[in-house]
């Protein structure tokens, strides 16, 4: 009975090694443009990320946002997040069929839940397409910017903890958006989101994706 036991638990052993990174590999994707495993956080309804697109679809009723009157917070919102070794400029072409309020494709920096910012293609409660910026240190605010088109460049920029935000509506002449920072005590995280709080789902795209591990010399000017 002892060896047979052992046999068995051996074969088990030996299954969890030969076919666990069959696991951990199906959490994450890679790109060409990003250097770096990308993981799949929160479950999308579906998603595609390759060389020339990343689509994200979110169910219904999903965010990510910590209110400001301390209620609630919701950290449901499907993203696709890699960690960067340390400085970095993310750019993509960020667009999406906008139908509900709050309708949103986002480029995120993430560390925790109380820790993170988000730059947002978002449709106002006007269902305007526009450009809106987020930053949670435990409580979130919310800034909308301007409106924009069917589609907006967006960037990313991180120097240590200092980060901005630029928009261009086509990709030659950027404008900031937002320029700030963030007190970081862990690993932070940056990538893609997806949300529709109000709807019944919501599919982000994001093309043209350019990612350096290096960041601008001046903070405020791209």
């Amino acid at each position: 009975m002892k060896n047979t036991f052992f046999k068995k638990s051996t074969s088990c052993i030996l299954f969890v090694l030969l076919f666990a990174p069959i696991f951990l590999k199906a959490q994450t994707v890679r790109i060409n443009e990003i250097p770096y495993p990308i993981e799949i956080k929160n479950n999308p309804v579906s998603f595609i990320a390759n060389d020339s697109l990343i689509r994200i679809s979110a169910k219904g009723k999903t965010n990510l946002f910590n209110n400001p009157n301390g209620i609630y917070k919701v950290q449901d919102a499907p993203m696709l997040l890699f960690e960067p070794k340390g400085d970095f400029t993310l750019k993509a072409k960020v667009s999406g069929n906008l139908q509900s309020i709050y309708d949103v494709a986002a480029l995120v920096v993430y560390q925790d839940e109380n820790l993170w910012a988000k730059f947002c293609y978002e449709n106002s409660v006007e269902k305007i397409p526009t450009i809106v910026s987020v930053v949670t240190r435990k409580y979130s605010d919310d800034c909308n910017s301007l409106s924009t088109s069917s589609y907006a460049y967006m960037s990313i920029v991180r120097k240590g903890e200092e980060f901005s935000f630029f928009y261009s509506p086509d990709d030659a002449k950027w404008q900031l958006i937002r320029h700030f920072r963030l007190e970081l005590t862990g690993i932070l995280k940056v990538g893609f989101a997806a949300h529709g709080s109000r709807g019944d789902g919501f599919t982000a795209n994001f093309t043209e994706i350019k990612y350096l591990d290096k960041a601008l010399e001046d903070m405020r000017q791209q």
